[in-house]
């Protein structure tokens, strides 16, 4: 066998294993969808069992324990904990409130995966293996032994229109969901931090806007399922005793209208503007702006590690003039809630020099051999502002249009334990943010080119490399307990000149009159030819 079939072989795993890591937090939102089909069910046997516990110790056990009691040796690091199978803590059912699931629907979850935790799907298992291991899994709780229920009654849908969807609206407050979930839907509500479930854990209501956090499907089916069963031993109750079907399916269409899917890019295009930037995330400006949602993870690479990050995506947009560039982040945050360690904040990081290739520093703070640029806005310095405004609004009222104030830190970094802050003679950058209905919206503006050789330039027809990091100070997190993305870029857009379009406008002239001047000339050939051959054929 040839020596070099091994080697080549290696390194294509080797590329392959590097580019599903770079993209891993583009496609996680892709990766579970939630499965309605079921086939291939199988007798429920001993021999069915047997071979579902063989199965269950190798895939399982580590997150829900040997025992099944949701204690595996992964369950400390989890939000929300793996499934305590020994009870009736089954929340996707097709069954009424209270009640177990049917065998069905521990097929779909094992085979979909749940949203918005650490289960994931199990299609690569074969049909015949989910039923055993199902099977298996039941034998934790002896309520399984008894009568079943049966599966809700889920009529034919009724068509969304802006009637019904207005309607779900006004159903969404008589119901009083906003308690929970928030006027907004993002799970902001009064009550939602202090709700805890049954078993005496925190319960954070569901973030209605993000469709594949969804449990069970985000399709107007599935919605409308949830609100019918509740979820057991959580604040979400059945609906079916208190609206009628329509108001369900009106519920449900509301739902789904405020819902989005995550769409991510992985170029940030800037668009140029000519007029000025104003300090202000209201700016109408924004309004054209492109934007990319970016997924984030826990950041587990660096001591102190996040195992369990709040904060699951954010959105950014950018623009540019000709003097600044400025970017509007925008994520969801439950509280708004600040102390005198823990604080919401927001970095963005940039490679001191943008890189040529495809190295680039380490994502967290970079490295000894990548140094990066750092924009850091945190709340605390928000809270300073405002107590500024108030003490200086009354001798000069031209200060609250927010220029001059600097509430963003300009900072280096070549790894967590080498980092360095400007000095005040080079903090250029601007910030301003606010907090709504469970929003934070933060905005920061610096000049495009620097004389600091320690800050990254922005220049035209670059990718030029970010990532981002997010701190939720109502989950402790501080310093490297963070959220974090990997390496995006962003690019700034050159507008067109409008010279071109008259050299496009010549161009095609030109090609038309080159392709009527052989067509002409094609034709005066055939007439000659002709004319040739009926004076052959006169004589």
């Amino acid at each position: 066998m040839n020596k070099r079939v091994p080697i080549f072989v290696f390194i294509v795993c080797t590329i392959c294993f590097f580019y599903e890591v770079n993209i891993f937090a583009q496609a996680t939102q892709k990766f579970r969808t939630y499965m309605h089909d079921v086939s291939g069910k199988i007798p429920e046997t001993e021999d069915a069992i047997v071979a579902g516990k063989m199965i269950y110790e190798k895939s399982c056990y580590y997150c829900h324990g040997v025992k099944g009691n949701g204690n595996g040796p992964a369950a400390p690091r989890m939000d929300p904990k793996p499934r305590n199978f020994t009870r009736n803590e089954y929340k996707i059912r097709s069954t009424g409130l209270g009640a177990l699931p049917t065998d069905e629907d521990l097929f779909r979850i094992i085979t979909s995966g749940v949203e918005g935790s650490a289960m994931p799907f199990w299609s690569t298992m074969s049909n015949e293996e989910r039923w055993q291991v199902l099977y298996y899994i039941k034998t934790f709780y002896k309520g399984f032994s008894n009568e079943m229920s049966g599966e809700i009654e889920i009529g034919e849908e009724a068509n969304a229109t802006s009637q019904t969807i207005e309607d779900g609206k006004r159903l969404f407050k008589e119901a009083e969901c906003f308690l929970c979930h928030g006027n907004k839907g993002r799970g902001d509500g009064e009550i939602t931090m202090t709700m805890k479930a049954e078993w005496d854990m925190p319960y954070k209501a569901r973030n209605l806007t993000k469709s594949w956090l969804f449990k069970g499907g985000n399709n107007v089916k599935d919605i409308y399922r949830t609100i019918t069963t509740g979820i057991n031993e959580t604040p979400m109750g059945s609906y079916k005793e208190h609206l009628s079907d329509e108001e369900r399916w009106r519920l449900a269409h509301y739902v789904k209208s405020i819902s989005r899917e995550m769409s991510t890019n992985v170029v940030l295009k800037s668009k140029p503007i000519e007029s000025e930037i104003p300090m202000d995330p209201d700016s109408s400006i924004w309004e054209d702006a492109e934007l990319t949602e970016i997924p984030l993870a826990g950041q587990i690479l660096v001591k102190p590690r996040l195992w369990n990050a709040s904060i699951n995506s954010i959105i950014i947009r950018s623009l540019y003039n000709k003097d600044n560039i400025a970017f509007l982040v925008e994520w969801d945050d439950r509280t708004n809630k600040q102390d005198e360690v823990y604080r919401d904040a927001v970095t963005m990081q940039f490679p001191v020099k943008i890189p040529d290739g495809a190295k680039k520093p380490f994502f967290v703070m970079g490295d000894s051999g990548g140094k990066v640029y750092m924009l850091h806005w945190e709340a605390h310095h928000q809270s300073d502002v405002h107590s500024e405004i108030k003490e200086q609004a009354v001798e000069d009222s031209k200060f609250l249009d927010w220029e001059g104030l600097v509430v963003v830190e300009e900072s280096n970094a070549k790894g967590v334990m080498n980092y360095k802050l400007q000095s005040q003679d080079n903090q250029e950058a601007k910030g301003v943010g606010q907090w709504e209905n469970g929003r934070w919206r933060v905005m920061i503006k610096r000049p495009l080119f620097s004389g600091d050789k320690n800050d990254t330039n922005f220049e035209k027809g670059k990718l030029i490399p970010f990532t981002l990091a997010v701190w939720d100070g109502s989950n402790a997190e501080h310093k490297e307990k963070k959220a974090v993305s990997s390496w995006y870029y962003i690019t700034l857009v050159t507008p067109t000149p409008k010279s071109i379009y008259g050299y496009i406008a010549i161009a095609i002239i030109m090609g038309v009159s080159v392709e009527f001047f052989f067509i002409a000339r094609y034709r005066r050939s055939n007439r000659k030819m002709s004319d040739n051959r009926a004076d052959f054929g006169n004589t």
